[in-house]
């Protein structure tokens, strides 16, 4: 009668233990980054910003689709570079970067990349699939109308291996180059696509394609690599016209 005593107390004890540790993880799974970290970007961004374009890619070791379906040889797409000037914090839960942005007067699709930085590779090395297996990225359209609005957009001198300037006011976090640009440098095509993501969900890392016609939001960027990046360069782009009062809020955080 003791020994099936003391069993039976055992066996209580251990699924007592279970419990607790299922309940935790469920926590900690449950748990959603808030701007309780520093902020690291806190920027408004006009019209002027746009300076490349109309096109239908985003850079990499060949042109990239702009959107999923998204035909590389159409135009359409005027693009600018945002340094989020973040890493993330790799003791956090959900070791991400948070950028909330606010959009005003835009009428057409506007699209969200991302291109991580290593000061050892000196350049732009890594950014999201676009589409297929793996995909991810985030677009805001709303009320379409015919592209206008861009007077400052110029043609980029290429796809890869090229300099491109930051709207930031205070320019690039890493100016290797003394020109507040960073250096696009993909060795080849398939490579650095497998580690940079965008999520709408801390606790889904590798992200997702997201469309939504919401022009207030919250989105994370984030890495599942073995290298660390120092930074990240949020690409914009937008297919449309902008009004006068345009304007794109941009906040970057580290939760």
């Amino acid at each position: 009668m003791q020994l099936k005593f003391k069993l039976t107390v055992a066996f209580l004890v251990f699924a007592l233990l279970v419990g607790v540790v299922f309940a935790v993880q469920n926590y900690y799974l449950g748990l959603e980054p808030s701007l309780s970290g520093p902020t690291r970007l806190d920027e408004t961004f006009y019209d002027s910003d746009f300076i490349y374009g109309p096109q239908g890619w985003v850079p990499y070791a060949s042109k990239l689709p702009m959107a999923p379906g998204v035909d590389v040889n159409s135009g359409g797409y005027c693009v600018m570079f945002v340094d989020l000037n973040a890493t993330s914090n790799l003791n956090a839960t959900f070791p991400c970067v948070r950028v909330d942005y606010e959009l005003a007067d835009v009428h057409g699709t506007v699209a969200f990349h991302v291109y991580g930085y290593i000061h050892a590779n000196r350049g732009l090395s890594w950014t999201n699939h676009v589409e297929g297996d793996g995909a991810s990225g985030y677009y805001v359209t709303t009320d379409p109308q015919q592209s206008s609005g861009f007077t400052n957009a110029r043609g980029m001198d290429d796809f890869n291996h090229i300099y491109v300037m930051v709207a930031n006011d205070a320019g690039a976090t890493f100016s290797d180059f003394g020109n507040n640009t960073y250096f696009m440098k993909f060795e080849k095509e398939g490579g650095g696509l497998n580690s940079l993501h965008i999520t709408t969900d801390p606790s889904i890392p590798n992200g997702q394609v997201t469309n939504t016609g919401n022009m207030t939001g919250t989105f994370y960027v984030d890495f599942t690599g073995d290298r660390v990046q120092e930074d990240f360069i949020l690409l914009v782009a937008v297919n449309g016209a902008v009004g006068e009062d345009f304007a794109l809020r941009l906040r970057s955080s580290v939760p």
